[in-house]
């Protein structure tokens, strides 16, 4: 988004009762840069401000960011480099003071064992429907959970029900602590939407068995 549009929407977030902000880039490291320094400049010090380069930068460019918005606070930086390269996205988590997070280049267990076998990140982002379901993700996790490395569980852009089942795992699993939760807000006429609900920015599940499906009569 423009800047003026993402500040916009930034407000309209902080409104609704979202205590963290995630901001997309990686198109150019210099409007990057400035967007997060205005984001904090609205957010004030209360919200926390992750930032998902989606693989865009180079080594240096990443680094040049971290710096710039030092003062910023940024809290989570996501799969600043190349998912191919390995040695980029593990060059980078040493050379900054932000954790590092790896998306794109986890997609299987064999990715999981790989990255944190030789201390590439300082995160990973389990998607559900990345990495082949529940099952998969608890293996993943588990994974993440012994080389004492954080996770997140994020999502696609899906429906209520992949959110619900995201929600779920990530509520039974203790070593999960962050959730990114949002590929259904955008949706229109959703039929899974009352599966879960958002109160000033927190998301419960539904209080039904199982992820909450109703069969329709």
């Amino acid at each position: 988004m423009p800047l003026e549009d993402t500040l916009a929407k930034a407000k309209k977030s902080i409104a609704q009762g979202f205590k963290n902000l995630k901001l997309k880039g990686g198109k150019n490291v210099e409007e990057d840069i400035e967007k997060v320094i205005r984001i904090r400049e609205v957010a004030g010090s209360a919200i926390n401000i992750r930032f998902d380069a989606n693989q865009g930068y180079s080594v240096e460019e990443a680094i040049h960011f971290i710096n710039r918005t030092k003062t910023s606070e940024v809290e989570i930086f996501e799969q600043p480099t190349d998912k191919k390269n390995d040695a980029l996205i593990k060059e980078v988590t040493g050379r900054v003071h932000v954790p590092v997070m790896a998306d794109e280049a986890l997609v299987t267990l064999k990715d999981a064992f790989r990255l944190t076998s030789s201390n590439s990140m300082d995160m990973i982002n389990i998607k559900l429907m990345k990495v082949g379901g529940i099952t998969e993700a608890m293996h993943v996790n588990s994974v993440a959970k012994a080389a004492g490395i954080e996770a997140m569980v994020g999502c696609m852009d899906e429906s209520a029900l992949g959110i619900a089942a995201g929600l779920h795992f990530a509520l039974s699993k203790p070593n999960i602590i962050y959730a990114d939760l949002d590929g259904h807000l955008d949706f229109i006429d959703d039929p899974f939407a009352d599966m879960l609900r958002i109160e000033k920015g927190v998301m419960y599940p539904s209080e039904l068995p199982g992820l909450g499906v109703v069969k329709q009569k």
